[in-house]
């Protein structure tokens, strides 16, 4: 009776009964849904403007390739460093240190290592400090002069803008790009009215605790979101929930502002408001880039703009692209999220990949 007659009690019972079922909630599938992986070390470094970045070591697992240099792989927006290292069957990482290759992770600021101050998570930051702390640390802990690059999506944009600025060309010898746009649109084209719209309107995205929420009925049938951050098609069953509660991070406001910002315009990548693709016009490392038959994050003709940039003004650069679908071969159509984690991803993107990176770069 005492709640009945009085309301405010009834809600607020109400707010905490409600808030005590999602913590509940979110623990229980936390926990079933976790799947740990091991690592040789985990250093987190701090970078000059205050922020920090993670590196996770998966030392090589088989011996003959000690004359090649060390790979670090750089995932993308929204997600961890899972996102090359998601499942033991479904892990980039583990492929090429199974092959020989000494791997190194990175966790950007975006992917939860400056947990504090979002307002220094953004696309320039990462290009001046993260990706060349991330390189120069991976060089000196291995004694290596060069290492060889992997960056998915916004992993790959990153490179694009550091690579012979922020990153010198010479620490880089191969070079791996995975669903890496280099012409970035809105998701709808109406979208682009909103260019005009101050940043502090655009809000960032908590995916991370959304991710969390709904991962047990992720897979229980599929929707158009599913169908525009990846193939659900091309995944098998227990791999979305995994990489739901395993891979998926926030957006921070000031990081989705930086790509709004490009997708509302034109879609060229900028940093400091200059243009960061024509500097590749003069790059000679040799890469290969991968892209999804119907990605709609990362579309074919985006990824192949960057494509044809790298070392158009050079002669004899070994470059090459592969875009995934049925009618080039692959197993399936592939979207965005599943070149990463996709049903035959280790032999349709891990292996290609693993052979070209294993080439000798004379």
């Amino acid at each position: 009776m005492f709640l009945t007659d009085h309301p405010l009690w009834l809600a607020l019972a109400v707010v905490v009964a409600v808030a005590l079922v999602v913590i509940l909630h979110l623990a229980y599938w936390v926990r079933r849904l976790t799947v740990p992986m091991a690592y040789a070390s985990v250093e987190r470094l701090p970078t000059d403007d205050g922020s920090a970045i993670e590196l996770r070591h998966v030392p090589a697992g088989a011996p003959g390739l000690e004359a090649l240099p060390p790979v670090l792989l750089v995932h993308g927006v929204g997600v961890n460093h899972r996102n090359h290292d998601l499942h033991p069957r479904f892990s980039l990482a583990r492929h090429l240190a199974a092959a020989g290759r000494d791997v190194w992770l990175v966790t950007l600021r975006s992917g939860r290592a400056d947990r504090r101050r979002s307002e220094r998570v953004s696309f320039a930051r990462m290009v001046r400090y993260d990706v060349p702390l991330a390189v120069r640390t991976v060089l000196a802990r291995t004694g290596a002069s060069q290492l060889d690059y992997v960056g998915f999506s916004m992993g790959g944009m990153l490179l694009y803008a550091s690579l012979g600025r922020t990153v010198p060309e010479h620490d880089v010898r191969r070079v791996g790009i995975i669903g890496s746009p280099a012409i970035i649109r809105p998701p709808v084209e109406l979208l682009r009215s909103l260019r005009f719209l101050p940043d502090a309107f655009i809000p960032g995205l908590n995916l991370r605790f959304q991710a969390r929420l709904v991962a047990f009925a992720s897979e229980w049938f599929v929707t158009p979101l599913h169908d525009y951050v990846a193939n659900a098609r091309n995944i098998e069953r227990g791999v979305t929930r995994t990489a739901l509660v395993n891979a998926i991070e926030g957006v921070p406001a000031r990081l989705q502002a930086d790509l709004a910002r490009m997708a509302f315009s034109d879609g060229e990548i900028r940093v400091d408001g200059l243009e960061a693709l024509p500097p590749l016009r003069d790059v000679a490392c040799p890469v290969l880039f991968f892209a999804g038959a119907m990605d709609r994050i990362a579309p074919p003709d985006a990824v192949r703009h960057a494509f044809e940039t790298w070392g158009a003004a050079r002669e004899g650069v070994d470059k090459r692209m592969i875009v995934l679908g049925r009618e080039t071969g692959a197993s399936a159509d592939y979207g965005h999220g599943d070149l990463a984690c996709g049903r035959d991803a280790p032999r349709d993107v891990y292996e290609p990949l693993r052979v070209f990176i294993e080439a000798s770069s004379s």
